[in-house]
């Protein structure tokens, strides 16, 4: 095991780092053919429908609507600018610890900062 300071995620100035909220493995940047979509971020893990973009954050990536129905994807707001955050760090060693980013002003909220308003039942 890591030592009590490994850390998973940790993002950069140049590039945002964007963890799968299930998964927790950082998800790669796929641009999309429409540029007014813009970038798109996909988890890597096999049969992962996990994606965040900027501007809906995250989402599941699916037209089929009872796996949508199922899904609740969390929803962290910044509170300077409103802008959906998008995790960024978790340790292995402390399973209830997540630290959310926002996109735009990169500011950070931990879990005990955003308790009851995350949107997803189990571990997000």
């Amino acid at each position: 095991m890591g030592s009590e300071n490994e850390r998973l995620g940790t993002g950069t100035v140049k590039g945002l780092h964007i963890l799968c909220y299930q998964h927790h493995t950082e998800m790669l940047l796929r641009r999309l053919r429409e540029p007014a979509e813009g970038l798109l971020y996909a988890c890597q893990a096999p049969g992962c429908l996990v994606r965040y973009n900027t501007s809906t954050g995250y989402f599941i990536d699916t037209k089929e609507a009872k796996t949508i129905e199922h899904e609740m994807t969390p929803r962290v707001s910044c509170p300077d600018d409103k802008q959906l955050m998008y995790l960024a760090e978790v340790m292995p060693q402390r399973r209830n610890f997540r630290l959310w980013k926002c996109p735009e002003c990169n500011r950070s909220r931990t879990n005990e900062e955003t308790s009851g308003r995350l949107g997803k039942k189990m571990g997000a």
